[in-house]
């Protein structure tokens, strides 16, 4: 029997909305301390756990990829850590999204111009100027 304290896969995952799947990936990428085990070899995690889960869920949703969380987490934890340290990595994400927003800007101009070019009728996908854009690109 587990202490209350300790969880298996499965509640961990109910608790986090995150598969089991991803927490074993996770525990693997290192973003998860080591786990302890039942007699049985199931995996026991903390209620630490749910917040680092948690953590990394929230980061994702920031578009932090996995290493960068893990250097968040490593800062989080560090009592060396500042907060100008934490602005640093926050600012080159911001550039990283304003990058993005530019190219997905470009991209939804030359798309509403290929829409622009379409005939919109019963033409041939041979005749389709989206179909050919796409197709000149994809050359090498």
């Amino acid at each position: 029997m587990t202490s209350s304290r300790q969880l298996t896969i499965g509640k961990l995952s109910e608790l986090t909305g995150v598969s089991a799947d991803t927490l074993r990936y996770y525990e693997k990428m290192g973003l998860l301390a080591d786990t302890s085990r039942s007699p049985a070899g199931y995996r026991l995690y903390n209620q630490q756990t749910v917040r680092v889960v948690r953590f990394i869920r929230g980061a994702k949703e920031l578009s932090f990829t996995l290493d960068e969380i893990r250097k968040l987490l490593t800062l989080k934890t560090s009592d060396q850590s500042t907060c100008a340290q934490i602005l640093m990595h926050t600012e080159a994400k911001i550039k990283e999204a304003e990058m993005r927003i530019c190219e997905l800007k470009e991209i939804k101009k030359v798309l509403k111009e290929l829409v622009a070019q379409c005939p919109a009728d019963d033409s041939p996908t041979d005749c389709c100027p989206i179909l050919e854009h796409i197709s000149k690109k994809a050359k090498p």
